[in-house]
């Protein structure tokens, strides 16, 4: 089952199991770990195998340690780039109040033994700390809470000498079992392949506050998601790159078709080829139209949390702009202008304001909106992110951008849908 051991005259002899290749490095690291980190094995002198990841190739092994001795070593503020302290945490949103954790808790406290509690052995940061917890979070603060009512061993699996991409996958997979949101899966896969640049560009526009992260849950957190962010950024380049070939009597000719970014296990396609080509950082164009982007959405969110304001205080109303479809749309038309100033400023400017349409993006009016063409679920324009309601919302603001005052009411996005759906029945003729 094992390959040969690798004996030592102090402490627990290391058997790297058949399927892990020897390493005399590693061997190192688990014997530091061991005399660091009371185990059961060590107190029993019992042989401690090493096992590799069979896709990733890490290497980590299986102990068992008792309550009050691992859980002044425990950290729940473990990084995925260990030399930067503002590098992604996976851990900050534990919920304590939960009905789920004071079931967990509970059970600690009267003797139940947790196991496969996933950590990493690193003192590079925090080394009075050097169980870096990736997977049981929740486990551990129960450990650390109930450690004077009830001292038993829990089971762990400790892995060693992590690179970037190893230590994203493990924090990944470690929590399959909680259903990690798709926003934090995002941002640990932008930090690993990209470091800090999407998040910088974000602070650099107002997106994020200068110590703020993207969130764990973006339906819960009104900020801007990595997804949200990448579009955006995707998208100014589409359209750019459309833009410049065309002349300002052809720009209302087309319909143009905004890209929304994928979530998964690989970077998406479009944005990596973004990210691969050109520094966001130093893009004033870029920059300008994510703040003058950031400076609608303000507008939006201020005429909508007034007091004084007759607009419903819908969540939906007051983030208008940071609809999939909106952003897109208006960031796609952004890029697009680039090259055609005047339509441009006209795009940037804040839309127009009435009494009757108080606020910018006429958030009310445009969740009623249905075309003759429309089926009856429809359910209006600028609330779905499909790549219809993008077409649509794109030609809105393209539309919008002829004049420099022009409001966004019901007979502009009739104008605006009536286009698209004509556009696209030429195009099928």
């Amino acid at each position: 089952m094992t390959k040969k051991a690798m004996a030592h005259t102090d402490g627990p002899t290391i058997v790297f199991d058949k399927n892990a290749k020897s390493d005399t490095k590693i061997q190192e690291i688990v014997r530091e770990f061991l005399a660091d980190v009371p185990t059961l094995e060590t107190k029993h002198n019992m042989p401690v195998v090493v096992f590799q990841d069979g896709v990733n190739n890490s290497y980590y092994i299986k102990c068992n340690a008792l309550a009050q001795e691992a859980a002044e070593l425990f950290d729940l503020d473990a990084r995925i780039e260990v030399t930067s302290p503002e590098s992604f945490r996976s851990n900050r949103n534990l919920l304590l109040n939960s009905n789920t954790y004071a079931k967990m808790r509970q059970d600690a406290g009267k003797g139940r033994e947790f196991n496969d509690i996933i950590v990493e052995y690193n003192k590079t940061y925090n080394p009075s700390k050097p169980l870096k917890v990736w997977g049981g979070q929740h486990r551990s603060h129960a450990i650390a809470e109930a450690k004077n009512e009830n001292n038993r061993h829990h089971g762990f699996r400790v892995f060693f000498n992590l690179n970037k991409e190893q230590r994203t996958e493990v924090a990944l997979t470690s929590n399959t079992n909680i259903a990690v949101s798709n926003d934090t899966f995002d941002r640990m896969i932008e930090e690993t392949v990209f470091g800090d640049k999407l998040r910088k560009w974000c602070q650099s526009v107002g997106f994020l506050g200068p110590q703020v992260d993207f969130p764990d849950v973006g339906s819960t957190a009104e900020r801007i998601t990595v997804k949200k962010a990448r579009s955006f950024i995707v998208n100014f380049y589409l359209g750019k790159e459309k833009g410049k070939n065309l002349k300002d009597d052809e720009l209302d000719k087309n319909v143009y078709d905004p890209y929304l970014t994928e979530t998964g296990t690989s970077v998406d396609a479009e944005y990596k080829k973004v990210m691969d080509s050109r520094d966001i950082n130093t893009d004033k164009g870029l920059l300008e139209a994510g703040r003058k982007f950031l400076a609608l959405h303000k507008a939006q969110h201020e005429a909508v949390s007034n007091k004084k304001s007759k607009i419903k205080k819908l969540k939906s109303y007051r983030n208008k702009a940071f609809v999939e479809s909106v952003l897109c749309g208006w960031s796609y038309v952004a890029g697009l202008l680039q090259t055609h100033n005047v339509r441009l400023q006209n795009h940037y400017k804040i839309p127009k304001t009435t009494s009757k349409i108080p606020d910018p993006l006429n958030a009310g009016e445009m969740s009623k909106f249905k075309h003759d063409k429309d089926d009856p679920t429809y359910r209006g324009l600028g609330t779905r992110s499909l790549l219809k309601d993008r077409q649509r919302i794109a030609q809105l603001f393209l539309l919008r951008s002829q004049e420099p005052n022009t409001m966004i009411d019901e007979k502009l996005m009739r104008r605006a849908v009536s286009r698209v759906i004509g556009l696209m029945l030429l195009k099928d003729s």
